[in-house]
């Protein structure tokens, strides 16, 4: 099958949503299919986004085509996208569009429905409540005016979970919606790091115990939160730390001052950002993930930490619930009295930490991995219309 992914950007600087696209074209160009990523060209960032894309199995057999900035109108209209499109739509067989808000998703969109080429949008958690209520008028008239379009012409509608679904059911677009999650590269994680490779680069850690956090240091995760239950259980585990990893995004000063108000600034751990094999050594090693966030459309951090075999505490804003059916971790209200009893009760009880840490890992290994995810898209596809 020839596919069309579509998205505004692929710099990791831009946060998880660009990763998406990258790792589920590559996985459908392993399964044997042509595919082809169109994004914006971003002077300056060509180099960043290799470096992201060379540890992906069978990223080098995916096509990239970029499109330039053009002036403010073109963006706004999406003329770029639209026009790259028009000219090649009849290579391809399906598109698959990533994000609701970007403009190069909408412009395709145009070209596509022009040459009859059917195609999924994934709105990647971007029309649930808390999403909505950021910049509600913007986002209303964008859906007025090209948005809504665009959704009632997809073939289907993608949905990372079944709580997306039923945000995008409350919008009416009238189109059928599947629910398909994100995954992990499961050759990346078959033998997991030793521990030690991560304590020894921070011998602040030393062999203490500790949670960690994984991810940009941003307020909407919930970090002060994590700290703020941390606080409450740390004087029964004394040598407990708390690990964040990850670089900031403008959450690490109120960490700090959460964790002076509870008497554990010296017990929290900034180890800045870090990848590859550090990366999951620093999942491997922690007793339990934590991630009290309040939104998540589908966090690959909470399957990451599982595919280590770290079980997690997290917020029912995640939208997780695999977690809880499938014995993973304990999804608890974001209350720092919670979020420290759950935290407490992993530290307390490793044995059966490690139980939930080897249940969540055979159940990534089940359902999400990349191979998996892109050949139930494909199937999808398929179903819906591919040429």
């Amino acid at each position: 099958m020839r596919i069309l992914h579509v998205s505004e950007s692929l710099d990791p600087a831009h946060g998880g949503t660009p990763a998406v696209p990258k790792a589920l074209a590559s996985a459908q160009a392993g399964l044997g299919h042509d595919v082809t990523i169109l994004t914006r060209d971003e002077p300056g960032r060509a180099e960043a986004i290799r470096e992201s894309m060379a540890g992906i199995p069978d990223s080098d057999k995916v096509t990239i085509a970029g499109v330039g900035a053009g002036s403010a109108l073109d963006r706004f209209a999406n003329r770029s996208a639209r026009a790259w499109v028009a000219e090649r739509a009849h290579e391809f067989d399906f598109a698959h569009l990533h994000s609701m808000w970007s403009p190069i998703p909408h412009g395709a969109a145009r070209g596509l429905q022009r040459a009859r080429v059917p195609y999924t949008l994934c709105p990647h958690g971007m029309l649930d409540e808390w999403s909505m209520a950021q910049k509600r008028a913007k986002k209303a008239l964008h859906l007025a005016i090209a948005s809504r379009r665009t959704m009632r012409s997809a073939a289907f509608i993608h949905a990372l979970s079944s709580y997306e679904r039923e945000c995008v059911e409350s919008f009416g677009f009238g189109r059928p919606i599947e629910v398909i999650g994100n995954g992990v590269q499961p050759a990346e994680y078959e033998s997991v790091p030793d521990p030690e490779e991560f304590r020894a680069a921070h011998p602040e850690i030393g062999d203490r115990s500790y949670v960690v956090f994984l991810g940009r240091l941003h307020p909407g995760k919930g970090l002060d939160l994590l700290a703020r239950g941390f606080g409450r259980i740390a004087g029964a585990h004394p040598d407990a730390r708390l690990v964040l990893v990850g670089p900031d995004a403008g959450a690490r000063a109120g960490v700090e001052s959460a964790a002076r108000e509870g008497g554990v600034a010296d017990r929290v751990v900034f180890t800045g950002a870090v990848y590859g094999r550090e990366k999951l050594a620093a999942l491997a090693g922690a007793v339990c993930y934590g991630l009290p966030s309040e939104h998540e459309g589908f966090s690959v951090a909470i399957c990451e930490a599982l595919a280590c075999g770290t079980p997690v505490v997290i917020s029912p804003e995640c939208h997780f619930d695999e977690v809880v059916d499938g014995g993973a971790g304990v999804v608890v209200p974001r209350d720092s009295s919670a979020i420290g009893d759950a935290l407490g009760a992993m530290l307390g009880d490793p044995d059966r930490a490690r139980a939930m840490g080897d249940a969540g890992r055979a159940m990534v290994f089940e359902r999400f991995t990349w191979p998996a995810v892109a050949q139930r898209c494909v199937d999808l596809y398929q179903q819906h219309g591919a040429r």
